[in-house]
């Protein structure tokens, strides 16, 4: 593992320490965010044009899906708390309201991924897939470890 890859997990152990205050919450995102910029960065390995053209593509992706998620929650899971007292009329709506999102989630991944291979080559594309899952998994593997280690 290189020095940067180090120094990373080192950071991310570090963030994911401590208080459960709300205020936190928002500071730990932030500085995930940071760690994920760093991390995609080299094992993307973008140059400064490259990651020029990359950030941007990805973080309106990223948006894109947090608005799907967001509306998400506010049609379908928030309903999750009353489904005992749906209607199955109700109930059906919110189902096929819950796949409609879900299609839209598929297109707009489809689209972006399309984006990048476009913009880089599909090898790098599946650099990134690759990236995103060994983020996602060291952040879990992280989160487990400090969890388990309170009190």
């Amino acid at each position: 593992m290189n020095k940067c890859t180090t120094s990373l997990l080192l950071l991310l152990s570090f963030l994911l320490t401590g208080s459960s205050v709300i205020g936190q919450h928002q500071e730990n995102s932030e500085q995930i965010k940071t760690l994920k910029i760093a991390f995609f960065t080299e094992k993307l390995e973008l140059t400064p044009e490259e990651a020029s053209v990359f950030w941007p593509i990805y973080n309106a992706h990223e948006n894109a899906k947090e608005a799907l998620r967001a509306e998400q929650r506010k049609e379908i899971r928030d309903r999750f708390e009353t489904l005992e007292s749906l209607s199955e009329t109700e109930a059906k709506n919110a189902l096929a309201r819950y796949l409609e999102l879900e299609e839209k989630e598929e297109e707009l991944d489809k689209a972006y991924y399309k984006r990048i291979s476009n913009e880089f080559s599909a090898v790098r594309t599946l650099k990134l897939f690759q990236a995103e899952q060994e983020f996602r998994r060291r952040l879990l593997q992280e989160y487990r470890k400090r969890k388990g280690s309170q009190p």
